[in-house]
């Protein structure tokens, strides 16, 4: 079961590339499962996440502008934590699948988000 985990250092009103562009699982078969898992670092502020997740498979949407958890002290991230799984989801298509994982940053201030993409189990 393969796991894609990536921290990635957004600037202010920035939307980040397809996390899982250019990995061998930007495209996937049918009837294989997702589980998406993020959290904004807003350590030392006094911010709300105000980050957003977006997450379809081909043209379906399956997340559209999903306010992203604060990452919390003493909480590990992980997408076995359910705190921070944003997105659990099967795929339908009965051939290949591309898959789009995506964040943006709605505040006026750089954000570090942690993201993680379970692919099958």
């Amino acid at each position: 079961m393969p796991l894609v985990q990536k921290t990635l250092t957004l600037a202010a009103g920035a939307t980040s590339d397809n996390i899982l562009a250019n990995t061998n699982y930007e495209f996937i078969d049918g009837n294989v499962r997702l589980r998406v898992a993020s959290a904004v670092d807003v350590a030392g502020t006094s911010e709300t996440a105000d980050t957003f997740l977006n997450v379809s498979v081909n043209n379906a949407e399956y997340s559209k502008d999903v306010s992203v958890p604060a990452l919390v002290s003493g909480q590990p991230f992980g997408v076995l934590n359910g705190s921070y799984v944003n997105n659990d989801l099967l795929t339908t298509g009965s051939q290949r699948n591309r898959v789009l994982v995506r964040f943006t940053n709605d505040t006026a201030a750089q954000k570090t988000i942690r993201c993680g993409v379970f692919i099958g189990g």
